[in-house]
């Protein structure tokens, strides 16, 4: 049976806001915030991209049509703040794996809503990278960090490679190709945290490398 594509933009929405709350929360911990600071961390990093992309679509953004969206985002929040509160160390598996599923699904969200509105290749590539890297970008401004998609993520790269992979498959099938552009996403991201891969960067005056964000 071949599924509503405007329907699997609101799921995949909702399954990445509260993936992504749990990574801003992560941040918010790491530069000491309290209570009221992790939650908006939380927040902004769960609906920021999906924010940018409904703006430049010209549509009114979902956080505000479907106010469950900030339920769920608060409720991620709210469950990574509850975790923290014990005072152990963070499971780091956990971040992980809420930050590749979150990217995975804001990724083919992203490419979603461009093909549901009528644009091509370039358009979900780009509504992809955007939906899935413009929560993280806001994070880290408000984290006082240079973003960490521009010099020590391969996110950007995922979720270009995800959104392209659900464009090629959408008219073919859209289940098929949301869960294609899921795996393909998932699969980049994992690789990169693994294997610690980054894009090549041009080697600095004196042989100095750029310093990485810890």
């Amino acid at each position: 049976m071949e599924l509503d594509s405007a329907a699997l933009v609101g799921a995949l929405d909702r399954a990445g806001a509260v993936a992504f709350a749990i990574s801003g929360v992560q941040t918010g911990l790491r530069r000491n915030f309290d209570i009221f600071g992790l939650w908006v961390m939380g927040l902004v990093t769960a609906t920021g991209g999906g924010v940018m992309r409904d703006v430049i679509l010209d549509r009114q953004p979902l956080i505000l049509a479907r106010p469950d969206y900030l339920l769920w985002a608060s409720a991620g929040a709210a469950l990574a703040i509850a975790l923290a509160w014990r005072g152990r160390p963070y499971p780091r598996l956990m971040v992980a794996l809420a930050e590749t599923g979150g990217l995975g699904a804001f990724a083919v969200a992203g490419a979603l809503a461009a093909i549901n509105t009528g644009q091509g290749w370039s358009g979900a590539v780009l509504m992809a990278i955007l939906t899935a890297t413009g929560g993280g970008v806001v994070r880290d401004l408000l984290a006082d960090r240079v973003p960490l998609v521009l010099h020590s993520e391969v996110n950007a790269t995922a979720a270009g490679l995800g959104g392209l992979v659900t464009w090629a498959a959408f008219d073919i099938s859209s289940g098929a190709a949301t869960l294609l552009g899921l795996s393909v996403t998932a699969l980049v991201r994992a690789a990169g945290v693994a294997f610690d891969l980054h894009l090549p960067r041009p080697r600095r005056s004196g042989g100095n490398r750029p310093a990485r964000d810890g």
